[in-house]
């Protein structure tokens, strides 16, 4: 795949001390998404597409909505004022990612199936500095720029059972595909093909058919459990241990509600409703076990993954 930039100099910019500002100023100021390879798999064609038109016909982070579009605090949800002028660094940040985002994005749930952590290693964008990895670039260009004028939509969730953070759900918008320059009417028609593709399988294997929104009720549910079994296996994690000899030590009954409560705040009302009792019951139990058993098993080594 071509490059998103040269790696030589921006247009009309000075080749001497300029170049040797920008190569000390930050680390890789020429970002690049590395694609997978093809031992991942096939790519549904318009996802090549898509990933070809932010790479190559685009320069998704001088489109004019950034001038003209809303933007909102990440976090808080407060208004902002309107984007001043992108930096190159940034800009070429926002470039590579939107590329990444294409690539991993997946068509029937809109989920980009990649870690804030691992599109920055992808993209060229970590640093490291006494062995510890910073991902900054890339948060700032996601949280400051991308999410702030509502391209991408992080979902945030703070899981009580295992004090942590799980990585963020990352969802694209329609607006997301207008600052590709890809069609979304294009988008929507593979997806449309690809759920019923999937419908097809579900109804072989004896299953009902899905919509989009269970699809990405299901895409939500698996990222949760993914995560959860994840901090289970890593002993390293003091105040998830603590956490677990805590329910470890309660009645059954007792901790089995402390898991329920914890889980219920993880979905919302509607998510919850087409989860179903038996499902919610075998996650608590997933739970409940998996917690007794980082408890009382034998210390690991230390842990740094």
């Amino acid at each position: 795949m071509a490059e998103l930039q040269s790696p030589g100099t921006l247009p009309n910019e000075d080749t001497s001390p300029l170049q040797a500002f920008s190569r000390d100023y930050v680390k890789n100021p020429w970002p690049q998404y590395q694609a997978r390879s093809a031992s991942d798999g096939l790519r549904p064609p318009r996802i090549v597409d898509a990933m070809r038109n932010a790479a190559l016909a685009n320069n998704p982070a001088r489109h004019p909505l950034w001038r003209t579009a809303d933007r909102f605090h990440a976090v808080t949800h407060a208004p902002l004022g309107k984007e001043r002028a992108m930096n190159e660094h940034r800009a070429r940040a926002i470039n590579a990612l939107c590329v990444c985002i294409a690539d991993r994005v997946n068509i029937v749930e809109g989920k980009v199936y990649m870690t804030l952590a691992q599109m920055s290693d992808a993209c060229g964008l970590t640093t490291e500095s006494n062995g510890v990895k910073s991902y900054s670039r890339a948060c700032r260009a996601i949280n400051e720029h991308l999410e702030a004028i509502g391209a991408i939509h992080c979902e945030r969730i703070w899981d009580e059972t295992t004090g942590s953070w799980i990585p963020n759900l990352i969802w694209v918008t329609e607006l997301f595909f207008t600052l590709i320059g890809f069609s979304y009417g294009k988008f929507e028609a593979a997806q449309k093909q690809q759920l019923a593709y999937r419908n097809k399988k579900l109804l072989e294997n004896g299953e009902g058919a899905i919509t989009f929104t269970e699809a990405r009720r299901r895409a939500k549910e698996h990222h949760i459990k993914t995560a959860f079994e994840i901090r289970a296996r890593k002993r390293a994690y003091k105040v998830q241990l603590k956490r677990a000899k805590k329910l470890a030590a309660m009645e059954e009954q007792k901790a089995r509600q402390k898991i329920q409560g914890d889980l219920v705040k993880l979905y919302t009302r509607d998510e919850l409703a087409a989860m179903g009792h038996i499902e919610f019951a075998r996650q608590v139990n997933e739970r409940y076990y998996a917690m007794r058993k980082l408890a009382t098993s034998p210390p690991a080594p230390p842990d740094t993954a």
